[in-house]
């Protein structure tokens, strides 16, 4: 492909995801709203796959924040981190992006590849810098989705321990629980029409090991067809 052609598709890829990103922005285009939405558009990485089972293996993932308190009741599950970045149900991220913690140190958002396996594994993400099995800690991870054409599906969830799950800024499934994870503990049925889809998962931990697993897949538990991961 002429390098021209690069540029267009590029080009074309970024205004889609910044409609995407758009559509729940209000006011001018030069809002502070409206221009992290741009921040993040410029800063996608992808397309990428789902695995051969609908499993998401490419995220964006920021953290850790902490998790104080005791099983049954750790705290950090309803504090939202992001409050002053748009908010959990609105904040759209960026690769780079700085989030001030209440502590006044700094964590940024950055992409992150499991290479060998569906689980995430959040203790293995170098840029987290956590100890194996570091407790009363949590995180975030983010990416897009892109639908070729309208589909109904489903997407599954596995964690230790608890999550939230926004899709397109709005809560589809909350589980504070203290558990391992396995594959498809939870489904969510969604109908995506064809474009970009925003996902945010938080993750916590009290103790032990620290992961999730997401795929996206048809009713029938199928790989999702027509659908690219941007993170």
């Amino acid at each position: 492909m002429c390098t021209s052609k690069i540029f267009l598709n590029l080009a074309i890829l970024a205004s889609v995801i910044i409609c995407a990103l758009l559509s729940g922005c209000q006011g001018t285009a030069g809002s502070p709203a409206c221009t992290e939405a741009k921040k993040a558009a410029a800063a996608v990485l992808g397309p990428y796959e789902l695995d051969e089972e609908g499993f998401i293996t490419n995220w964006l993932i920021i953290g850790p924040f902490p998790n104080p308190g005791d099983r049954p009741d750790n705290k950090g599950f309803n504090i939202d981190y992001l409050q002053n970045y748009g908010g959990e149900a609105k904040h759209v991220p960026f690769s780079g992006m700085q989030i001030e913690k209440s502590d006044g140190t700094t964590v940024a958002w950055a992409p992150y590849e499991a290479s060998y396996s569906s689980r995430i594994d959040l203790c293995s993400v170098d840029h987290l810098g956590l100890d194996y099995e570091q407790e009363d800690v949590l995180v975030y991870a983010a990416c897009w989705l892109k639908c070729e054409k309208d589909m109904s599906g489903q997407i599954r969830v596995g964690s230790d321990d608890g999550y939230k799950l926004w899709l397109d800024h709005k809560l589809i499934g909350a589980e504070h629980v203290y558990r391992a994870a396995y594959r498809d503990q939870e489904s969510y049925p969604v109908n995506l029409s064809e474009g970009m889809h925003f996902l945010l998962i938080k993750v916590d931990q009290d103790y032990g090991t620290f992961e999730f697993m997401l795929r996206v897949v048809t009713p029938d538990g199928s790989r999702a067809p027509g659908i690219k991961i941007y993170n």
